[in-house]
């Protein structure tokens, strides 16, 4: 007999710690302004007789960029504590309440290494009522002849789950997500991918949301759980912080833009909405059969379904503690390979985005706020920006600069990355020893990652092709 799921353990693990949060956001305060104040005076002296200076141009833009970052990382710390506070206020759902019955929809391509334990995860969730439905998209392994067993009715001490295999060829994740859509029968469909593992409470975690019916999706947490190498660590790092600055400050608003692949819920209802205007958009699709709300216009249907959902007027939000275990790449080729997709897609929805407000399109104010102030300055102006920052600094030095002054302002701007992904790793109960990694994470995200963007970048301006 399978073990009994743990607790749902839903109960304060921040109140204690909330003398963190306030020492944390006093320190990045004081950075905020004291550092590009410094900077500015720097640059002041710098200038020859009123007239600019290389060094003194250096000296301004390093403070006004401090400047501006500081005072948004100090509103996202904000808001992801209200968030954190609101999740422990969210009452849990009670054992003898009748829960919606919920389709999970797998698709899957190539997944024989990891299929079969995929599906004895999901068979065992604690969850009274609900359907898995496998879909094959055209894999050249054994990925269906290893999942098609599981076809059937499966009874465990937390319910009854049934099993549905079916294979079709290959046409893309999005196709699989449709054509398994159309064969649900749930008024709540969960997406994840074949590779992820779901904790066994997970579910009815990110169900209790679905009470309000404004909420269209609710994303999940998404956890690295191949820890072995260095690049595997910082992408788990990388999730928490993700997690922490943006999902739980993005879920205060209900404006979680986007719902990742790996663990996903969504309203039946939402779905279709998206589906009836995707239909208007893609009249050219002759394959009815895997036409649906996931959209083949872009290479990332989660970010794409996610903004359909918003720009619909519904609520989007976050579920820090509906975990799925996801395989990250282990190496640095793996790791490019993956981002060069990420950043394609997202390229590819951003700018589907602002088509669709130049054609006056309405949108909620909270949504475009999120886009401009995040999205579109994060993915756009990041990658230049850091660029020229490490240009800046290296005229800083060069013009005679202090490097014991850069090497304070490196700890400085190093420790409050650490006390605040300390924050985070508490409100998603990760491990701390992941902060050690905190001093090479700058160099993570700026120089390895923004190479998968500049190749994104290129291939995307000259249209290059690219498949499941």
């Amino acid at each position: 007999m399978d073990k009994l799921p743990k607790p749902l353990r839903v109960s304060p693990v921040f109140s204690t710690t909330s003398w963190l949060f306030w020492i944390t956001l006093c320190f990045g305060a004081f950075l905020a302004l004291y550092t590009p104040y410094k900077l500015l005076l720097m640059g002041l002296s710098q200038t020859n007789d009123g007239a600019l200076t290389f060094s003194a141009l250096a000296s301004f833009f390093l403070g006004t960029l401090s400047g501006a970052m500081g005072i948004r990382w100090c509103v996202l710390l904000m808001l992801s504590y209200i968030g954190i506070s609101k999740h422990q206020a969210q009452e849990d759902i009670p054992r003898d309440v009748q829960l919606p019955y919920v389709s999970i929809l797998v698709p899957a391509h190539c997944e024989a290494q990891c299929i079969q334990d995929a599906l004895s995860a999901l068979v065992n969730l604690d969850y009274p009522a609900y359907e898995v439905i496998v879909v094959d998209d055209g894999s050249d392994d054994e990925t269906y002849q290893l999942a098609l067993p599981f076809a059937g009715r499966h009874e465990s001490d937390y319910g009854v789950c049934d099993v549905k295999v079916f294979t079709k060829p290959n046409q893309g994740k999005w196709s699989a997500h449709n054509f398994g859509l159309r064969r649900a029968s749930g008024t709540l469909i969960l997406c994840i991918d074949a590779d992820s593992r779901i904790d066994a409470g997970a579910l009815r975690l990110m169900v209790r949301h679905m009470r309000d019916k404004r909420v269209g999706a609710v994303s999940g947490q998404i956890r690295v759980r191949n820890r072995g190498t260095l690049i595997t660590l910082l992408q788990s790092l990388e999730y928490v912080l993700a997690n922490g600055a943006m999902r739980l400050s993005q879920g205060v608003t209900g404006t979680v833009m986007i719902v990742p692949g790996p663990i996903g819920l969504f309203r039946r209802e939402a779905l279709q909405r998206v589906q009836s205007e995707a239909n208007q958009d893609d009249q050219s699709h002759e394959n009815l059969s895997v036409r649906g709300p996931f959209s083949r216009l872009t290479f990332a249907e989660d970010f794409h379904l996610s903004l359909s959902m918003l720009s619909l007027g519904y609520r989007v939000v976050y579920e820090p503690h509906a975990v799925a275990h996801t395989k990250a790449p282990a190496n640095i080729p793996g790791l490019i390979s993956q981002r060069y997709r990420w950043n394609r897609g997202t390229m590819q929805v951003l700018s589907w985005y602002v088509r669709r407000v130049l054609k006056g399109m309405r949108s909620p104010s909270r949504l475009n706020v999120w886009i401009v102030s995040t999205s579109l300055l994060d993915f756009y102006c990041m990658p230049i920006i850091y660029t020229i920052l490490l240009g800046s600094l290296v005229m800083f030095l060069l013009s005679g600069g202090s490097l014991a002054l850069l090497a304070i302002w490196g700890a400085a701007a190093c420790l409050i990355n650490i006390m605040s992904g300390h924050i985070y790793t508490i409100a998603h109960r990760d491990r701390a020893s992941l902060l050690f990694l905190a001093p090479l994470f700058d160099c993570y995200q700026g120089i390895l990652l923004h190479c998968a963007w500049l190749i994104a970048t290129y291939d995307e301006c000259r249209g290059a092709g690219m498949r499941w």
